[in-house]
């Protein structure tokens, strides 16, 4: 590819890849998911930005900086064959294969089919913007200089997986020995080292179990300024230091325990610096960092060995998507399915009774009582302020609308569970019937209008095959509950109703369910009272 000018435009595409050359944003990229700025070292032969993440069929804005005395070009390749990728190696063989044309063509040869996307030949002290979509596949992709001679140091990887991360330049270095405390590494020589293209940290690159030990280092984006807190969770000790200083320290020999710190930063790029190490037993890192408009994003890859004891074991749901929780719930029965949303809000279903027995905000679950077998007891919500909902029957057949509803139940007959389906988001409609009438019943969550506050859950529930004589109700919550323009209030939750009437009884809400053609919908929206 010859050298392009900031404002032509080239589109070329690669097995349904498309990349885009140019100063103002193609069509269709007016709105991009993520911006990565990387640029050339001067006089160091290295890009500034080794390594980072994107996600999936994500729309990507790159800014290449030339500030050195050479041309240079940023080519971004398929993933290799080999175990762990060849960094390009094929594309490199290529272009050694260009001979005399190689200086024509900028070192680029045109159509190989493991380029993705490409700068262009970059003069000294000149840069570029360009534009592409990550391939569905999750994998590493490695980046790299073409111009001769630079590839072996001008390389990175960019990793695409559906957790992507505000860390890019994530190294590690393994160290082997025995110790009771995080040691000086300083004074110790590293087995091995690499980088994690996924900014995840993970200890799963280890080649042993026990007598080890990590050093994490890279640069963590802040999206704002404002307050950011760190949890670490580890089994044996663990150190997190941000800009050189200690924010969580959680050293020492010990089973899983997580420990937290907090910091003010300013929007923008900072040194995060992770040290653990291992003596004998379980095996556990986890790191997450909550900070302004957001709580408790996962910076790790845990994977717990089955019939590993761990102590500590918060359920997280994944990036976009929400994360379920079959087992024991305190306030939800033995029956209980926990949906936690990436969001922040959570739930949980009792399938005794088909009703919604809690909501809650913040930390989803802990799932260590319960995670040999079906452990023991009841396992309440990791959270805070959590609602409690009317426990026993909630759907029912009542003479009169203002009948006293029936006392609750260990476990309903008059509704039959049918079982879940999971949406793209992995979000579940539970589906159960009454009698003649089948019914689903979805929840989602919603932002607030601040990003300070807690957001909301939105549940959908569908009724189909009932009779217009029908004297069938819904008990919405039991409290004192005051009538407001657009929903119903008490001390801890607002709710509001579309497709029904509310009619409140002596502390109940209830909504009857009025049938046409055999049809009905309700809409509830549950927030939580500022």
């Amino acid at each position: 590819m010859r050298f392009l000018s900031k404002y032509y435009i080239l589109v070329f595409s690669l097995s349904g890849f498309v990349s885009l050359l140019g100063a103002n944003p193609p069509k269709g990229f007016e709105k991009v998911d993520q911006e990565i700025t990387i640029s050339t070292l001067e006089a160091q032969m290295k890009y500034d930005v080794q390594s980072f993440s994107v996600k999936p069929n994500s729309k990507v804005k790159v800014i290449f900086k030339n500030p050195d005395s050479l041309p240079h070009n940023l080519i971004f390749c398929t993933p290799g064959k080999k175990k762990g990728g060849d960094k390009g190696q094929e594309v490199i063989d290529a272009v050694l294969k260009l001979g005399d044309k190689g200086v024509e063509m900028d070192w680029e040869p045109k159509e190989h089919p493991r380029i993705l996307a490409s700068s262009g030949m970059v003069q000294p002290g000149k840069e570029t913007t360009f534009y592409f979509k990550v391939p569905k596949v999750e994998g590493n992709y490695p980046y790299i200089c073409t111009f001769p001679g630079h590839y072996q140091l001008m390389n990175g990887m960019m990793g695409v997986t559906k957790k992507s991360n505000p860390i890019t330049n994530l190294t590690y270095e393994i160290y082997h020995g025995k110790w009771q405390k995080i040691p000086d590494f300083s004074k110790l020589k590293a087995v091995k080292s690499g980088t994690l293209a996924n900014g995840l940290f993970d200890i799963s690159v280890r080649e042993i179990n026990d007598n080890f030990a990590f050093v994490f280092n890279g640069k963590i984006e802040c999206p704002k300024d404002g307050k950011y807190s760190f949890t670490v969770s580890s089994d044996d000790g663990s150190q997190l230091f941000i800009n050189g200083e200690k924010i969580v320290d959680n050293d020492g020999v010990h089973g899983n325990q997580a420990k937290a710190g907090s910091v003010e930063l300013k929007k923008g790029k900072h040194d995060i610096q992770v040290k653990y190490f291992e003596l004998a037993g379980g095996e556990v890192l986890s790191v997450s960092w909550s900070g302004p408009g957001f709580k408790n994003k996962p910076l790790s890859k845990t994977a717990p060995k089955p019939g590993q004891t761990v102590e500590g074991m918060l359920i997280e749901a994944p990036e976009g998507e929400a994360t379920l929780y079959r087992n024991f719930i305190d306030g939800a029965g033995p029956r209980a399915i926990g949906v936690g949303y990436h969001e922040g809000v959570n739930l949980a279903f009792d399938a005794n009774n088909m009703r919604l027995a809690m909501i809650w905000h913040g930390e989803f679950i802990d799932g260590a009582r319960h995670w040999i077998g079906r452990g023991q007891g009841f396992q309440p919500p990791a959270g805070s302020d959590v609602i409690r909902l009317p426990e026993g029957v909630v759907i029912t057949e009542l003479e009169k609308a203002d009948s006293i509803w029936p006392g609750s139940e260990y476990r309903t007959k008059e509704i039959d569970f049918k079982g879940y389906v999971l949406d793209k988001f992995q979000r579940p409609t539970f589906k159960y019937n009454r009698g003649p009438v089948s019914i689903t019943d979805k929840s989602v969550p919603l932002a607030s209008a601040s990003a300070e506050k807690p957001g909301m859950i939105r549940r959908m529930l569908k009724f189909s095959g009932g009779d217009p004589s029908s004297n069938l109700y819904l008990l919405l919550a039991q409290g004192k509950f005051q009538k407001e323009d657009t929903g119903y209030q008490d001390e801890e939750l607002f709710l509001s109703v579309k497709g029904g009437e509310v009619l409140a009884n002596d502390g109940d809400l209830r909504v009857p369910i009025v049938f046409k053609n055999g049809k009905s919908e309700v809409e509830i929206t549950y927030r939580w009272t500022d």
